[in-house]
């Protein structure tokens, strides 16, 4: 059955997983803060919203929520006037404990929220080949996996308890940070002796050194030449940041994630061009 879906948050995430529940055959009506973001939305059959409120209003029963940071999502959510019924989809990347929070003060508005975190990149987003992981009870998970759907190629119901959707993400990015760094660094020690940066990267992916990182290096190598504010170097730090707040929070032992967010952080000297971390 179809419905009208509401989606707060239409930047490259959000566009392109709201342009495909409209392909899916749903009405979306969505809000960005950006009035450029709302006009491409229409263009895409996103029916655009004056604000948030008007989402919730016209939505049926599903809210889509996908803003940028923590404090934007918790502001967002928090400032609403929920008095009926709804589904609140978070796609948001928060640290599992301020999502499991906010499930909680949602809960007391007659609102089911879920985290259904995605991988996959703005590219993923437009082509509906989205990795999507949830946490929330089956009968919900049941309700929102076909809209998923639509967006993602891979669904995994990661866990019954909002907040662990959120952890699995965090997983994946710091995961993300290690290997992306440990390609680098393994570069430029070959690189003093001759390798190409084509020939290793080739000679990585078709080895135990292999990552999602060494075999789709052209896309990552513009991230070390030009900074690109609110780039997705950005978005990793963002959520670095997130594990460790947790770890902090949890006295959990995190090493590797420390070092990573504290050499990505430093990728650029402040100038136009990048500097890579680590020695020349």
């Amino acid at each position: 059955m179809t419905e009208t879906i509401g989606f707060i948050g239409l930047g490259a995430m959000g566009l392109g997983i709201a342009a495909n529940l409209v392909k899916g055959g749903h009405e979306v009506v969505g809000f960005d803060t950006s009035a450029e973001r709302r006009a491409l939305a229409a263009e895409r059959g996103i029916a655009p919203a004056q604000d948030a409120e008007e989402v919730i209003r016209k939505a049926t029963s599903t809210v889509f929520s996908a803003v940028r940071t923590t404090q934007q999502t918790l502001d967002l959510l928090r400032g609403l006037e929920l008095d009926r019924p709804l589904t609140i989809v978070v796609l948001s990347t928060l640290d599992p404990g301020s999502m499991r929070r906010l499930a909680d003060e949602l809960a007391e508005h007659q609102v089911v929220a879920l985290d259904a975190t995605m991988t996959g990149g703005a590219w993923g987003a437009d082509a509906g080949t989205l990795t999507f992981m949830v946490s929330c009870p089956d009968e919900v998970f049941a309700r929102v996996r076909p809209l998923l759907e639509l967006a993602g190629e891979q669904i995994f119901h990661v866990g019954d308890h909002v907040g662990t959707a959120q952890a699995t993400k965090l997983a994946v990015q710091l995961a993300w940070g290690v290997n992306m760094l440990g390609a680098l660094e393994a570069l430029r020690f070959a690189q003093r002796y001759g390798v190409s940066e084509d020939q290793l990267m080739a000679i990585l992916s078709k080895s135990v050194g292999a990552s999602w990182a060494s075999q789709n290096w052209e896309r990552i190598k513009p991230w070390w030449q030009v900074h690109e504010p609110g780039g997705d170097l950005e978005i990793i730090l963002k959520d670095l940041r997130s594990a460790l707040r947790d770890a902090d929070e949890n006295e959990a032992f995190m090493p590797m994630t420390a070092m990573t967010f504290q050499l990505l952080r430093h990728v650029w000297d402040g100038s136009d061009s990048a500097q890579p971390p680590g020695p020349a």
